[in-house]
């Protein structure tokens, strides 16, 4: 069943409220002030999820690179969505710092608009199916936590994109 389709208030709303949301991410815990422990390292399990997610949020910004070069007249409406992918991919290589990000190789794509976006929208569906498998498979509450808020972030990203057919 199809959700219902969001209106510009609240598609305004939650672009706006997204750095606030994310400005609150942290991935560490808090530090204890009983002074009785210190924090427990983030399980190693945790560095591959975290290494997968990044490279699907890399793989995410290539298309919308691409996405950008192909249709120009889009940038308007798919640079929210790649800022919000910059900002999501510093919290997570903070929370991982040994590990190397990858690049990606930007696609080659078609020229008009309605393609462009279903190609963008394509590669939100595979980021949002990779941060959703992460959020159920994180050893750490607080990487599942932020995994959660990217995932909430992506998937309203793709209902935009699906909004409105032109830019």
């Amino acid at each position: 069943m199809p959700g219902r389709p969001l209106s510009r208030r609240t598609t305004l709303g939650s672009a706006l409220a997204a750095p606030l949301a994310l400005a609150a991410c942290d991935i560490d815990p808090p530090p204890r002030t009983d002074g009785t422990s210190t924090p427990t390292p983030e399980p190693p399990e945790d560095s591959e999820l975290v290494a997968t997610v990044v490279a699907a949020l890399v793989s995410a910004q290539g298309v919308l690179a691409a996405a950008t070069a192909a249709a120009p007249d889009l940038a308007v409406r798919l640079d929210p969505i790649a800022a919000a992918h910059a900002a999501h991919l510093d919290v997570l290589v903070g929370a991982v710092p040994e590990s190397e990000v990858p690049t990606a190789t930007p696609p080659s794509l078609a020229t008009r608009p309605p393609a462009v976006l279903a190609a963008v929208g394509r590669s939100e569906q595979r980021l949002l199916r990779t941060v959703r498998a992460g959020c159920l498979e994180a050893g750490s509450g607080d990487l599942a936590r932020v995994l959660a808020s990217v995932a909430a972030s992506t998937s309203q990203h793709a209902a935009t994109l699906t909004t409105r057919s032109t830019p």
